[in-house]
């Protein structure tokens, strides 16, 4: 289903050669593109969303793992931060990007742009899960230090989540917390949109979207951190 050609690529860019290629492709296959297709003579399977849940796990080790030990002097709330950061769906769609994880990966055309965010960082921890199962922690933990290496030392403004930033902005100004308010939810249960309108400082009503609550009220800070560093 995914090429020699292509597997070869995607193994010169993470720096590693799976033992069991399987297990790299079944990464690569999102549940989308099996639903897609099962209409066809195509048939496939896959372990991604197993891999995913494991490589989920196995992330959250190796970068707490790597920032106890190259930031020996933060406090446990500092490495909190930063592990809260490096391992966010936001930033893990960043890795995909830089990994050009699109090309290799198998999935539904017919998602919209923010399941195509969620999917591509998901497949992040999917690939972490099978370099694990292929190579063991150790392997792992390697390519994640290479892969994460570059962000390892982010400024610690730019990791403070953007709630909690303009939460500080506006108490310290006006000494009033912003207003989240949801206006609506809507969708299938299995995939609903929440959208929820913010008030702040003196901005005019923002209104954003997100696959949850906490989502959609992120995505408003955001917009509302853009707009005060504009004017």
């Amino acid at each position: 289903m995914i090429t020699k050609k292509k597997i070869d690529q995607l193994e010169k860019i993470i720096s590693y050669n799976f033992k069991n290629k399987k297990l790299l492709e079944n990464s690569l296959i999102h549940p989308s593109f099996i639903s897609e297709n099962k209409k066809k003579s195509i048939k496939v399977t896959s372990d991604f969303e197993r891999l995913e849940f494991l490589g989920d796990r196995v992330l959250g080790l190796a970068i707490s793992s790597i920032i106890y030990k190259k930031f020996n002097k933060n406090n446990e709330g500092d490495l909190s931060k930063k592990l809260s950061y490096l391992v966010q769906k936001n930033f893990l769609h960043k890795i995909s990007i830089d990994l050009k994880i699109d090309r290799f990966l198998k999935y539904s055309s017919k998602k919209n742009e923010k399941m195509n965010i969620s999917i591509l960082a998901d497949s992040i921890e999917s690939l972490i899960g099978a370099v694990y199962l292929d190579g063991g922690f150790k392997n792992a933990e390697k390519f994640i230090e290479k892969t994460w290496g570059p962000y390892f030392n982010i400024e610690d403004k730019k990791m403070q989540d953007p709630k909690t930033q303009l939460q500080e902005l506006s108490q310290q100004k006006l000494r009033k917390l912003p207003d989240y308010n949801l206006i609506k939810k809507e969708g299938p249960s299995h995939a609903p949109t929440f959208t929820i309108s913010l008030k702040v400082l003196n901005l005019k009503k923002i209104i954003s979207s997100g696959t949850t609550i906490r989502e959609a009220e992120k995505n408003a800070a955001t917009i509302a951190l853009k707009q005060i560093n504009e004017k």
